[in-house]
């Protein structure tokens, strides 16, 4: 099971286990309150208005630009990296860091492109891509560390284009935002089912 499968079962069963979806509104303006009854734990307010996505509480804040309207009939044929795309603000950094990740990309690139044969200081081009991921915690601060690694060595610019994203995630709160939405979707058309 890969991070992104990882992180939805744990979004469902863990944060959004027991939420019931309540919409106030009509399309074009629609209102979402999604929690678990009596609690406040995981709870989140989605607001559909024109082509927009506002979402606040436990979760974080976000908003969301889309192309057609933002309704839950367009919405539920998004998926995940098509509806992260269309973030315009986060209440966090766009991309987390992880470190684990970074240097199992570092090690499986040079070793797969044969970096060591490339360059004559290869060997100091990947202690310094090394040491830029062993002193980051974010991508922006890795991305710095890595900037004298290009301008002190024969790197060219091609390798540090894929060196630069080492390490890159998508934060739980996006992948939690896309999944709380889903099963929304998921609720409410199982309500109308029975209804109908």
């Amino acid at each position: 099971m890969d991070f992104i499968d990882r992180a939805k079962k744990e979004i469902k069963e863990n944060w959004f286990k027991n939420h019931v979806a309540e919409i106030k509104g009509e399309e074009g303006l629609q209102v979402i309150y999604w929690g678990k009854p009596g609690t406040n734990m995981y709870r989140t307010k989605y607001v559909l208005s024109g082509n927009n996505v506002f979402i606040s509480g436990d979760i974080g804040e976000a908003v969301y630009s889309l192309t057609d309207s933002a309704t839950l009939d367009n919405i539920k044929d998004f998926n995940l990296g098509y509806f992260t795309s269309k973030v315009e603000a986060f209440c966090e950094d766009r991309w987390d860091f992880d470190q684990s990740l970074a240097k199992k990309e570092l090690i499986e690139y040079w070793d797969e492109y044969e970096k060591n044969e490339q360059y004559d200081d290869a060997r100091e081009i990947y202690k310094g891509i090394l040491s830029a991921i062993d002193e980051s915690t974010s991508l922006d601060a890795y991305r710095a560390w890595l900037m004298p690694v290009h301008q002190d060595t024969s790197v060219d610019s091609d390798t540090m284009e894929y060196v630069w994203n080492f390490g890159k995630r998508m934060p739980y709160r996006l992948i939690g935002y896309w999944v709380g939405l889903q099963m929304v979707i998921e609720q409410l058309s199982s309500k109308e089912g029975k209804t109908a």
